[in-house]
C-alpha cells in the first residue's frame, strides 16, 4: 500500500489549510490524556516566517488541531538550537513561547530538561547518542519542519528535524562521524515515537549557506510557497519535498539511507490534494558547498587528523576530532542493567512504560533484553514499588 502524502495550497488561513492536509493524509489518531510532543524546527535565532524556522502560525494551528481531536490531551512544543545559539533568546527571537500558550499548549525548553545518553542498538555509526528524555516519554511526537535547503544533505525535513531533540553538542558528534548515517541511526531509534508530519511551506530558504555561530544552516533567502504538506511516513514526505524542491530524493543521502534500511516509502507514495508545481531549483552556496564536498575528508579515519583544524576554525571549538567522537560514542562507562528484586508484584507497567517493547512478562515477571536496551530507565521509573534496579560500574545500586 503506497504512503500517502497530502499537498495543500494556503487560499484561506493556515488553520483552514492544515487541518485539510492532515484529514486527506489520513487524520490524526490520539487517544484521550495522552501526551503529544510537537516537535518544529527552532534550529537557531531568527524571525519566524524567513523560512529557517517554522512558521509560529503553523506550529499554532498544529496544537489547536490537536487540542480539538482530543480536548484531553496534554500538547507540549519543544525543540533545542543548533550549537552557538543561546536557547532563550533563540525562543524569543522567534516568539514560539507566546504563539503556543495562545493557542492552548505547554511550551517546554528542552535545555532544562532532563537529558538521557542512550543506545541505539540498529545504528551503524551512532550507536549511543544524548537526547531529552521528554522525547522517550511522551505518547507520541508531531514532527513539523520547515522546508530549507541545506549545504550538506540538499534539504532538510522531517528526517533531520528529528536532530533537535539531541543535546547541543552531540550535533557537532554527528557531523564528525558523517552527518547522513547518523541522523539516519537517530531517525530509525525515534520512529515509532513518530505519530505525524505535518510541514510548513508558507515560506521556504533558499540558497541555505553557512552563518553564524558554528557556521550552521541558518542563512538563506525566503521564498514564499504558501503550502502545507502532511503524512504518517516521513521518509515519503521528505521524498515529496524533495521532489518539489527539484531534486532526485535518491540522490539525497539520507533518503537513500532511509530507504534501504526500509524505514520508509521513497517512490510508492500517494499525492492528494492540491496540485503542487515544482518549486525552482533550489541553489546552494559556494562556501557551503566546498564544505559538503570536504566533509569526505574530514570524516574520514585517515584524513580527518589533516582536515580537523580547518574544520574547527569553521565550525568553532565544539568540532571534536574522529577518534574522540567514536571514543565517546563507543565509551560504555556508566552503562549498567537492571535487577528485578522480589518487590515487584507483576503489575506490567514498566512493559507498557517501554517505548521499544523490549519487556515482556513471563511467569509473572518482567524480562528485560539488555542487549537491546537504551538504558533510559523509563521502566525503572514507572515501577510502583521500586523493584527495579540499576546496577553499573560506576554505583553499586539506584533505585527509583
Amino acid at each position: 500500500m503506497p504512503s500517502r502524502v497530502s499537498i495543500v495550497n494556503i487560499s484561506e488561513d493556515i488553520d483552514t489549510a492544515v487541518r485539510k492536509a492532515v484529514e486527506l493524509a489520513g487524520g490524526l489518531e490520539l487517544d484521550s490524556g495522552e501526551r503529544i510532543l510537537i516537535k518544529p524546527n527552532m534550529s537557531c535565532g531568527k524571525q519566524s516566517g524567513s523560512g529557517l524556522v517554522t512558521n509560529v502560525d503553523v506550529v499554532a494551528a498544529v496544537v489547536r488541531l490537536v487540542r480539538e481531536h482530543c480536548k484531553q490531551a496534554n500538547v507540549l512544543v519543544a525543540d533545542l538550537p543548533i550549537c552557538g545559539w543561546d536557547p532563550e533568546e533563540t525562543y524569543r527571537v522567534i516568539g514560539i513561547r507566546e504563539a503556543v500558550e495562545k493557542a492552548g499548549g505547554t511550551f517546554v525548553d528542552l535545555a532544562k530538561t532532563e537529558m538521557v545518553r542512550v543506545k541505539l542498538p540498529r545504528a551503524s555509526k551512532l550507536t549511543k547518542v544524548t537526547l531529552a528524555k521528554l522525547a522517550l516519554e511522551v505518547d507520541g511526537i508531531i514532527d513539523v519542519p520547515v522546508i530549507k535547503t541545506h549545504f550538506m544533505t540538499g534539504h532538510t525535513g522531517a528526517i533531520k528535524n528529528l536532530k533537535g531533540l539531541t543535546r547541543q553538542d552531540q550535533r557537532t558528534r554527528m557531523h564528525v562521524l558523517g552527518l547522513h548515517e547518523p541522523v539516519v541511526d537517530l531517525f530509525e531509534h525515534l520512529l515509532p515515537q513518530v505519530r505525524y508530519c505535518i510541514v510548513d511551506g508558507t515560506v521556504a530558504a533558499d540558497a541555505v549557506r553557512p552563518s553564524g555561530p558554528y557556521q550552521g544552516p541558518t542563512a538563506g533567502t525566503p521564498v514564499e510557497l504558501n503550502v502545507i504538506l502532511a503524512g504518517r511516513d516521513p521518509v515519503a514526505v521528505d521524498a515529496t519535498i524533495a521532489r518539489l524542491m527539484g531534486f532526485k530524493p535518491e540522490k539525497l543521502s539520507i533518503l537513500k539511507i532511509a530507504s534501504e534500511r526500509e524505514l520508509g516509502e521513497l517512490d510508492d507514495i500517494e499525492i492528494v490534494g492540491d496540485a503542487a508545481e515544482t518549486f525552482k531549483r533550489l541553489r546552494g552556496s559556494r562556501r557551503g558547498g566546498l564544505i559538503s564536498r570536504l566533509q569526505a575528508l574530514w570524516t574520514s579515519r585517515v584524513f580527518n587528523r589533516i582536515t580537523h583544524g580547518l574544520v574547527r576554525r569553521w565550525f568553532g571549538s565544539e568540532i571534536v576530532t574522529r577518534k574522540t567522537a567514536k571514543k565517546e560514542m563507543d565509551d560504555d562507562t556508566g552503562e549498567g542493567v537492571i535487577e528485578v528484586t522480589d518487590a515487584c508484584n507483576g503489575c506490567g507497567l514498566c512493559v507498557k512504560a517501554c517505548k521499544l517493547g523490549n519487556i515482556t512478562l513471563q511467569e509473572g515477571k518482567p524480562l528485560i533484553n539488555m542487549d537491546h536496551c537504551v538504558r533510559c530507565w523509563i521502566c525503572c521509573e514507572a515501577c510502583p514499588e521500586a523493584a527495579l534496579l540499576i546496577r553499573s560500574k560506576m554505583i553499586r545500586s539506584v533505585d527509583y
